[in-house]
């Protein structure tokens, strides 16, 4: 099945540039977007992400103490927005407030799709150190969402894979549309982690960073950057040559 993707802008933000860059950009504030995706395809609809959570006050103010006055989420628009009914399916990439945020406004009886590993963490956390509780009852929503291991097709030219190397719960969704097979994948924020060859700065498994983009870019044509102000998928062909091969980064 040959699917659309319709990425809808849900908010925007700033966040300091070592976050996004590993060991790089660190006198720079990086814009970054966050979306949710609409997938369409012979009459169903699968949601990827659901967008920032209702009151992004306190995140805000928990992000700002953090990372300072600059950072923090600018909502735009909510799951009714972009909506015209309930999809048939929705799909987390993470469990951050910011891509399960909008579960409030998603009906109770859309299935949905969650990483096993991540709900596992959610109840005993791999690395406490590391944790990031989601609050009540979002975390009740993807406590009882079905969780998968590995990877599954879910539909027809949709296949769910569990990623981890950011947080436990990261995942990626392979979606197979007109212009070929199209990565969304909550691991690669910005396009110029493709194009520069540079890790996730907040990644919790560098190397693991690598390993995965690598397998990647032999199962897709093209990368959607998660959280790059254009949402544009970035050809295989155009990404660093480190991340195509194992050439050591300039």
């Amino acid at each position: 099945m040959i699917w659309t993707i319709e990425p809808h802008l849900m908010a925007r933000a700033k966040t300091p540039g070592p976050e996004v860059f590993f060991q790089r950009a660190f006198t720079e504030m990086v814009e970054i977007a966050i979306f949710a995706f609409v997938l369409r395809a012979g009459g169903e609809t699968v949601l990827v992400d659901t967008g920032l959570v209702a009151d992004p006050g306190p995140l805000n103010a928990a992000v700002r103490r953090r990372k300072g006055r600059q950072a923090g989420f600018e909502p735009v628009a909510r799951l009714p927005d972009i909506l015209d009914g309930a999809p048939d399916a929705a799909i987390l990439t993470s469990f951050g407030p910011y891509a399960a945020g909008g579960l409030s406004d998603l009906a109770a009886d859309v299935p949905l799709v969650v990483s096993a590993r991540g709900q596992r963490d959610l109840a005993a956390p791999e690395e406490p150190a590391l944790f990031h509780p989601l609050a009540e009852p979002l975390a009740a929503r993807v406590r009882g969402a079905r969780g998968i291991e590995g990877e599954e097709e879910l539909r027809p030219g949709i296949v769910f894979v569990e990623a981890g190397v950011h947080h436990p719960h990261s995942a990626v969704v392979l979606v197979d549309c007109a212009e070929g097979r199209i990565a969304i994948a909550d691991p690669v924020f910005c396009r110029r982690n493709l194009d520069e060859g540079l890790a996730l700065g907040v990644a919790e498994d560098v190397p693991g960073w690598f390993a995965l983009v690598r397998r990647l870019s032999g199962r897709c044509d093209a990368l959607i950057a998660i959280h790059d102000p254009d949402p544009t998928p970035v050809p295989v062909a155009d990404w660093h040559p480190t991340l195509t091969t194992r050439a050591a980064p300039c």
